[in-house]
């Protein structure tokens, strides 16, 4: 007969007996497939969503509030073989007419039907009709609303002239577009989930005709996204392709710039509509022509010669002019009565952040006098400015500046009327860039000599020819491969609910142990009758492991089915009592013959390892050892008692030292050393307990004065196998401590949530806008002057305003990795004494304010210019960017890549590291490097709030009514806490769930040990038996001293537990979940004791005295 069928037979005889280790590797497998389906379905259900959300877009070119020619689209699909599309997209708000509901946050996108072919399923329409609109469902279940029904929208109005910039106008910040009928609902595969941003929650889009978006921000034409498809000819390099495609059919007009025939042949002129020329561009312009005439023409407040001054005029910086001299018209020197030599003080203002604005004076001296009729008198050197160039006269310019209307004489009217906005005053180019230069240029034109349209369009040629389309930011970003990007290294749910389960796999792993070597044991006489015929012992071990691991397949096979099952359910948690951990993202079941093939492997060699762990001590016994059915434990009790003993106490004193250090701080109790303090507790217990079992196992059977009463009896029969009981204890006692103790890692915003350190900065509310704020929120004459706000409503309340460049949400809300994340511009000194700083960068001086790192790292750490410092967020820098892997964490001087405005690549660099707050999701770096990397970014959108508390809901309602047309997105700060709090409180729930269960099956363990002690035992009893003890008398002794197991080890791990989260049941704001405790430690003991009495009765059933027979 040869091995395997000998293996096969042994396999089929004892299947019964094997039931019990073939469920408990069913357990481990079902746990670990389980585990990694989870992980497949969360990962497939991203995958759909980005596909649902790029459709069949693989390039994106998103340019913001830098637009370019819709045609440019089209010009480019024939070239790259591709479908393409160009899009006006735009921040806005969506409401009811009737004000009954609204959606801040709202995606406005004007399309044309070259964008649904890019779907994944094409809408049934394929153009929208004018007045009409498509939503979302996301968007109509917020409005509650259908086909039919009608919507108002305000969308923010892409000035090409930034609003930070001078002279930028007040007025025509944003469009309305009323009454759009909706005209159908789109689904999330009819591009309604469309975004380039990564994120599980779809954003609320609107969809409306790109020419009527167009008009109503008045931008005929032109677009600031275009989407492409696949190639049907594919490229090594499609974004290689792309961008040379680009270069190659772009025109001026796509880089703000248009080359303008002066009239009169006083030569070519490249102007911009954004007024100041872009530094790339000029640079180019000024190469194309080294004899290029720049030109830098400023408003100026007043000219003034003494007493006398000139009101409101244009003032132009020229070459031609000797510096510290002013050359004056003729109509301006005879208003001023002025003559070559006076003294003359031209006052302009500087515009700072927010719009701070700054008047400053020049003083000059008249270094001449300009005819009306000089062609240097030119009325083209004045730029097109958004608001006052149309103007009829002078009252209706809208300029930015605060103006006095009554110092506009008649003859400034009259003036304006004839010459319009003809300079009036001439300095030197070299000090008008010194005083009037800003983060957007230097020049508002530079003049050819040439002339005539073959010049014009040799000057364009050689204007594209010196400047590159990611100059004047135009990028193609590579959509699909960055989603993809975002979904693969997303967090790994598997691994994750494998660590949840981990109870679970160990109860299972004690479970396969116990009911192996169960089986093994009544099976020591067939190993040892092998032995004596002479099979050698390392082929013996090979047949029991070989059967060991039929068990493991069949049991895998089950685990895999049952797995299925287990991931479904847990989907079904995360979509709702856990959902919070997914930020409430609808998750669908995928199944993978991946998972499954390697948690069923997985699950197998666990099992298989056990199995083999299980049979080593068939080496240390003899063929006789078997034969005779000896089983001893190994060791010596004496000296493993005493040393567990003063191990024991070793640790208890440690515990009790480090709380009495604590509490003679006298400071405020400190949860990490209470953790530690319960930790050494539970160590104590087990080690104590040890020692007590192993006394008692070395205590003769008359070797005490009291051992033949039940009591002494069940303490050592308790301690006959002391391994199996340990085991069973350190079970129970580690899994209720780490289940009770688990919630001292909760977090609660509410805990200190008014401190300025804490995770809400002191701050009570936080606030983002769909469309940016210009002004100063803190300056009250702004916020009556231009948002109307009650100013006793905002007594006593402070702004802290913030720069946004949007990105990816780096934060745990968002499931995805984000690739690019959002960025905060700040200045440091407005978070003076805010959050609380872990760390700082070696060789920084934090001081008083840690936040000055962010001004001060550039010099004391040497930073290259294309670095720029950034302060994150604990939970950014450990989890966020790094998909949950400890391994990829980013650590302080790490950096991470970005592109500025005009396609120029940059680092950031971690230089400090905040604990959690409200911060988490963004990257925090100094104003004044914001807005040199991204210049056209006007406004800040993100404020946060310091207000009396108790008037926060007042604060918020009238701050709501005011900026209602930016969009605001106000929120308490405590609950943007809370919901951070809530995925890493979910994740400890689900653990704590995850683990009872565990906790329950293992206690199964107890009843095993019980039924094989109790076996081993049958002499033992049946002498009781024939002494006169009564069945029921023997059931209650053997009932009683493996309850007291059960209840040691649950004891030693909740006292444990106790000390470990005493801070947190001290505190008044826990919410320590006592119910869901004592529901879970409860159903431990009600079903360990159940297996315990189940398996007692199954052992002393029948007529005890047979076992005196036996023997």
């Amino acid at each position: 007969m040869t091995s395997w069928s000998l293996v096969l037979n042994s396999f089929r005889y004892y299947a019964r007996s094997h039931i019990g280790t073939l469920l408990g590797v069913a357990v481990g497998a079902m746990v670990l497939v389980g585990a990694l389906l989870v992980g497949e379905s969360v990962r497939g259900s991203l995958r759909g969503m980005a596909e649902a959300r790029l459709g069949k877009v693989e390039l994106a070119l998103p340019s913001n509030d830098r637009l370019f020619r819709a045609e440019l689209a089209t010009q480019l699909q024939a070239y790259l073989g591709a479908d393409t599309a160009a899009l006006l997209q735009l921040p806005g708000v969506a409401k009811r007419p009737s004000g009954e509901s609204r959606a801040n946050n709202v995606v406005v996108m004007g399309v044309d039907d070259a964008f649904w072919k890019l779907a994944l399923e094409q809408p049934k329409f394929t153009e929208i009709p004018e007045d009409s609109i498509v939503i979302n469902e996301r968007l109509a279940k917020q409005l509650n609303v259908e086909v039919g029904n009608s919507i108002n929208l305000r969308v923010h109005n892409p000035s090409q002239l930034s609003r930070d910039a001078p002279m930028a106008p007040i007025e025509d910040s944003t469009a309305s577009l009323a009454q759009m009928e909706v005209f159908a609902i789109v689904s999330d595969a009819q591009f309604g989930r469309f975004s380039l941003q990564a994120s599980q929650v779809p954003p609320y889009n609107t969809f409306v005709p790109l020419s009527q978006l167009q008009d109503a921000i008045e931008k005929p034409g032109m677009a600031n996204l275009m989407l492409a498809g696949k190639a049907t000819k594919p490229s090594d390099d499609p974004l290689g392709q792309a961008q040379a495609a680009l270069a190659r059919h772009w025109q001026l007009a796509d880089a703000q710039a248009q080359l303008l025939q002066l009239p009169g042949d006083k030569g070519i002129e490249l102007r911009s509509p954004r007024v100041f020329i872009d530094p790339p561009l000029a640079k180019a312009a000024l190469t194309v022509d080294t004899n290029a005439s720049e030109v830098l023409t400023y408003f100026v407040n007043k000219i003034q010669i003494g007493e006398r001054s000139t009101p409101y005029s244009m003032a132009s910086a020229l070459a031609d002019f000797e510096p510290g001299t002013v050359w004056l018209n003729q109509w301006t020197a005879d208003d001023l009565q002025a003559k070559v030599g006076d003294d003359v003080e031209l006052s302009y203002y500087s515009v700072g952040t927010m719009r701070q604005l700054e008047e400053r004076t020049g003083q000059f001296k008249v270094g001449g006098i300009i005819a009306m009729n000089d062609p240097r008198s030119d009325i083209t050197l004045m730029p097109d400015f958004p608001g006052m160039t149309d103007s009829e006269n002078c009252a209706d310019w809208d300029t930015g500046f605060p103006m006095d209307l009554d110092a506009i004489r008649d003859k400034d009217e009259d003036y304006w009327d004839t010459y319009k906005g003809t300079p009036k005053a001439y300095i030197s180019l070299a000090t008008g860039q010194e005083i009037w230069s800003n983060r957007f240029g230097s020049l508002t034109a530079v003049r050819y000599a040439q002339n005539g349209s073959e010049a014009q369009e040799t000057l364009g040629k050689q204007l594209l020819a010196n400047i590159t389309p990611t100059d004047a930011g135009l990028t193609f970003q590579p959509a699909r491969s960055q989603a993809a990007a975002s979904v693969n290294n997303a967090m790994d749910f598997g691994q994750l609910f494998m660590s949840f389960s981990f109870f679970l796999i160990a109860a299972a792993v004690m479970l396969i142990s116990l009911l192996f070597q169960f089986t093994m044991e009544k099976r020591t006489r067939e190993t040892g009758t092998l032995l004596a015929v002479g099979i050698p012992a390392k082929r013996v071990r090979r047949m029991l492991l070989l059967e060991g691991g039929l068990i493991a397949i069949v049991g895998c096979i089950v685990g895999a089915v049952a797995g299925t099952f287990f991931a479904e359910t847990l989907l079904n948690a995360l979509s709702t009592n856990w959902k919070d951990a997914v930020a409430s993202a609808t998750l669908t079941y995928h199944s993978s013959s991946s998972a499954v093939g390697t948690g069923m492997s997985m699950g197998f060699f666990v099992a298989l390892a056990t199995i083999w762990w299980s049979l080593r001590k068939l080496k240390k016994q003899t063929a006789r050892e078997l034969l005779a059915g000896e089983t001893q434990e190994q060791g010596n009790p004496k000296n493993t008692a005493k040393r567990s003993t003063i191990i024991g106490v070793v640790l208890i004193l440690a515990a009790l030292g480090s709380i009495g250090a604590v509490l003679a701080d006298g400071g405020q109790m400190s949860p990490n050393s209470f953790y530690g303090a319960g930790a050494m507790l539970l160590l104590s217990g087990l080690a104590l307990a040890s020692a007590r079992l192993k006394r008692l196992a070395n205590a003769g059977a008359l070797g005490q004065s009291e051992s033949l009463s039940l009591r002494a009896l069940g303490k050592r029969n308790a301690a006959r196998r002391s391994r199996r009981s340990m085991a069973t204890i350190g079970m129970l006692a580690c899994g209720s401590f780490m289940i009770a103790s688990i919630g001292v890692f909760q977090k609660d915003a509410e805990t200190g949530a008014d401190q300025p350190t804490s995770g809400t900065g002191g701050f009570e509310l936080m606030g983002e806008a769909s469309i940016a704020i210009v002004h100063d929120m803190n300056n009250p004459t702004n916020r009556e002057d231009f948002y109307s706000i009650d100013e006793e409503a905002l007594k006593d309340v402070s702004f802290v305003p913030f720069r946004l460049r949007d990105g990816d949400q780096a934060n745990c809300l968002n499931l995805n990795l984000a690739q690019e994340p959002r960025l905060l511009g700040v200045r440091p000194e407005t978070l003076a004494g805010r959050f609380s700083f872990i760390d700082t960068m070696d060789g920084l001086e934090p001081g008083d304010n840690p936040w000055s790192i962010l001004e001060s790292a550039r010099e004391a750490l040497k930073l290259p210019a294309d670095v720029v410092p950034a302060i994150a967020d604990q939970s950014v820098m450990m989890w966020a960017l790094s998909g949950g892997d400890m391994m990829k964490s980013k650590k302080l001087g790490d950096t991470i890549d970005y592109t500025d405005e005009h396609g120029n690549p940059f680092k950031i660099q971690f230089v400090g590291q905040i604990a959690d707050s409200i911060m988490q999701g963004n990257l925090i770096i100094p104003e004044s490097d914001f807005i040199k990397r991204f210049p056209s970014e006007s406004g800040y959108r993100v404020f946060l709030i310091d207000n009396p508390g108790e008037r926060t809901d007042e604060v918020s309602d009238e701050l709501n009514v005011a900026l209602a047309d930016h969009g605001f997105e106000w929120v308490s700060t405590t609950r943007r806490l809370g919901d951070l709090n809530a995925v890493q409180n979910t994740y400890l729930q689900t653990f704590q769930v995850l683990g009872g269960l565990g906790l329950l099956i293992g206690s199964l363990g107890l009843g095993v040990v019980v039924l094989r002690n109790v076996q081993e035992r049958k002499s033992e009893l049946a002498l009781l038996r024939a002494v006169g003890f009564e069945k029921s008398a023997i059931k209650r002794f053997v009932l009683s001293e493996y309850l007291g197991l059960l209840v040691g080890g649950l004891l030693i791990g909740t006292m444990a537990a106790a000390l470990a989260v005493l801070p947190t049941m001290l505190s008044p704001t826990a919410d320590v979940p006592y119910a869901l405790l004592g529901a879970t430690l409860g159903g431990v003991l009600l079903l360990a004791g159940v297996w315990t009495w189940i398996a007692t009765n199954l052992s002393l059933r029948g007529n005890l005295l047979e076992g005196i027979q036996k023997d």
